[in-house]
């Protein structure tokens, strides 16, 4: 699981700038303890003793470094106090550092004191380069945190946490506050007007989603060699018809590239599907179609942009029904899947493991006039789960991500473990949509197993860690989730027409202050929007309502901002009516007619501990998921995370079995595995009635609440 769920948790990831990846291997002349404040920086050092939990500090004098190797599970040092107040100019924090590849830190947290608290601090993923060659450089522009924080006053200081883990050590000179360079002036002028452009950019989404233009585009039908757009036209004027593809965006362009005129109010104009566009052969099922008016050189949007409402089939995959509603985070052990009666899982796909600019060896598959190349191995490790899930009726929701360390990342993604794919170049879009269409062609033939449904990416709402585009006007950041759920979606289509692609998001339901994240609520409701204005899509939702802390099992207790209220903070198990009485309202219907999927895709309580206290309450839990789940209608299928404990969930046990490599007890079931094998069966009732008494109920109609 996350870190990002615990209570109270702020990551603010900020812009690295000049991050040298350069050797510098010679040592400094010796000196004395770094030099006194001046007039271009003031010079800090690390403090020992009690200023540091679960490090050692090792000064060299002569080199001015400090060697720092953590030795817990918290390691922290604290520097030396600011001697003078810092000038407004002195604003990157910078410092010289060498590791081994082996033993660099993979966080790095630094909070701004006084007071110590996670909303004065910067979390930095993979902040350091691994390589191990020699001295680099680090350098990170805090001009707007010392302003929003009125950090940098005599007497203040900062806290460096170094990650989670024992064994780290790092080499640390040069460490001090001063002012930036010609180059960073030049870095962060640019970068303040592009956050200006991302603004702008919100504003005119904003106003596009809400205007009602006076000439539309009605209908877009995709054949397998033609595109025929039907539209009307208002007023008078000269008006062209505009192909948008994904990596265009449609409020911001001045002069569309790909254009038809058009002649007539009324219109019906057939293209080429196929056709060259920036070194590809593009795929015009991808695109969104526009209206706009010819003033002089520039276009007026004067429509909404409608996406292919049919696009021909290549194959028509059967339909896979759920059986029950009971599913799995992940296959796990094969065997569980058959002893708990498992009926849909969720299951991780990592694309850039699949497929890839570099041959290594891979079979080759052409797409878009490119050749990319197929990791058969990992081809192999998705047949054996997907077919073993296929012969026994369990439906896949595959979830589709994006490492930051791939070449598929986009290019304002800053760390994170995801990264939103890169949509901005027709390249970029090409590779993903040749990524897409493979796993799309080969997952509906049933000859390697089934992919039923499309997760895409993981906790847009919690952006910074999960699907990370950088700092972004929500709105912004939407919208380029809206096109990748778009190209995947009719890309499935032609493969399989009964697909939903489906939204992936956390508990947070309208409380966008979470973790300094997006609300969940709004983001689901501006998808809405989205199709209503460019026609609409076979999407739904794949919710994620873990308890407001995730260390507490007792979220019935504990989910205080979890009320039955359509405006609630948080949707966690206790009030997961809320969630049920969205997806069941008629206007978020796909095309007013059609409940959307509501899949809760990933989910678990925790066990502090094995004792037989926690484990109790980790199966009431599940007892009351369950009950709550089978009971709402507008829930489709709850898909429990995880199997099994797994010591990479930052302390978390949120599996049905234990640790693989406990001491007592080696991947032992818990009694929330007993509780998922029972539920949906005849012996639901006995195994579950002893957990009343943990909730303190007498009977499970207890557990429920009306929506106001």
């Amino acid at each position: 699981m996350k870190l990002k769920h615990f209570t109270g948790l702020f990551i603010a990831l900020l812009t690295v700038l000049g991050v040298s990846c350069s050797s510098d291997n010679n040592e400094p002349s010796p000196t004395p303890t770094p030099p006194t404040p001046s007039t271009t920086a003031e010079y800090l050092t690390f403090r020992d003793g009690i200023y540091c939990h679960d490090v050692t500090l090792a000064y060299d004098e002569k080199t001015g470094t400090s060697t720092i190797t953590t030795t817990g599970t918290d390691p922290y040092i604290l520097t030396s106090l600011l001697k003078e107040t810092l000038p407004d100019d002195s604003c990157v924090l910078s410092f010289k550092y060498n590791a081994a590849a082996a033993s660099v830190p993979a966080e790095l947290q630094i909070f701004f004191a006084q007071p110590t608290s996670e909303d004065r601090s910067v979390k930095l993923s993979t902040p350091f380069n691994t390589d191990g060659s020699g001295w680099k450089s680090f350098a990170l522009n805090i001009k707007k945190l010392r302003e929003s924080l009125k950090w940098g006053k005599k007497g203040q200081y900062m806290r460096f946490d170094f990650g989670s883990e024992a064994g780290k050590v790092i080499r640390i000179r040069e460490l001090c506050v001063r002012k930036m360079t010609d180059k960073e002036k030049a870095d962060f002028e640019a970068s303040e007007n592009f956050e200006a452009y991302k603004q702008n950019m919100a504003t005119h989404l904003n106003t596009y989603l809400t205007s009602s233009y006076a000439s539309k585009v009605t209908d877009v039908e995709v054949s397998s060699s033609k595109v025929t757009i039907k539209g009307q036209c208002s007023g008078s004027g000269k008006f062209a018809l505009v192909d948008v593809a994904p990596w265009e965006e449609v409020t911001e362009t001045a002069t569309f590239p790909s254009r038809i005129d058009i002649t007539s109010n009324t219109f019906t104009i057939t293209a080429d599907r196929n056709v060259t566009r920036d070194g590809i052969t593009y795929d015009r099922a991808f695109s969104k179609w526009a209206i706009v008016k010819v003033d002089g050189d520039k276009d007026v949007l004067d429509s909404h942009a409608r996406y292919a409402d049919d696009v021909a089939a290549l194959r028509s995959a059967s339909e896979m029904k759920l059986q029950n509603k009971k599913g799995l985070g992940g296959p796990g052990n094969f065997t569980d899947l058959d002893e708990m009666g498992i009926k849909s899982i969720t299951y991780n796909i990592t694309i850039n493991a699949l497929l890839s600019t570099n041959s290594n060896g891979g079979s080759a598959y052409k797409f878009g006039g490119k050749t990319y190349y197929i990791n058969s191995a990992y081809q192999a490790t998705i047949d054996k789960v997907l077919t073993y899930c296929y012969q026994r009726g369990i439906v896949v929701a595959a979830i589709i991500l994006t490492p930051t360390q791939s070449e598929y990342k986009d290019p304002e993604c800053t760390g994170g473990y995801y990264s939103m794919p890169n949509m901005t170049t027709a390249a970029a879009v090409n590779m993903y949509a040749a990524a897409l269409n493979y796993l799309a062609d080969r997952y509906s033939q049933n000859t390697h197993g089934r992919i039923n449904h499309w997760i895409m990416h993981n906790e847009v709402d919690m952006n910074t860690d999960w699907t990370n585009m950088g700092s972004q006007p929500e709105l912004r950041y939407l919208d380029r989730y809206v096109k990748s759920m778009r190209l995947a979606y009719n890309i499935v289509r032609q493969y399989d027409q009964n697909a939903s692609i489906l939204g992936s998001f956390t508990h947070s339901w309208t409380n966008d202050d979470f973790l300094k994240g997006y609300s969940t609520k709004t983001m689901i409701e501006q998808i809405v929007q989205y199709s209503n204005a460019e026609g609409d899509f076979r999407w739904g939702v794949a919710a994620h309502p873990y308890p407001q802390d995730l260390t507490k099992p007792e979220f019935w207790k504990n989910d205080t901002k979890s009320t039955y209220s359509r405006n609630t903070d948080f949707v966690t198990f206790k009030n997961l009516e809320v969630i049920n009485d969205w997806i069941l309202n008629k206007q978020h219907y796909y095309k007013g007619t059609t409940k959307r999927i509501l899949f809760l895709s990933e989910n678990g309580t925790n066990t502090p501990g094995y004792s037989q206290q926690y484990l109790q309450q980790q199966a009431a839990g599940a007892a009351w998921a369950w009950k709550k789940v089978n009971a709402l209608a507008g829930i489709d299928a709850i898909q429990w995370h995880n199997y099994q404990d797994n010591r990479a969930e930052f302390g978390l046990r949120i599996g049905l079995r234990k640790y693989s490599d406990d001491a007592d007890d080696p991947g032992g079931r818990k009694l929330s595995w007993f509780v998922w094998q029972a539920a949906g069966t005849d012996s639901e009732d006995e195994v579950f009635e002893p957990y009343l008494s943990t909730i303190g109920i007498t009977a499970w109609k207890d557990i429920f609440g009306g929506v106001y």
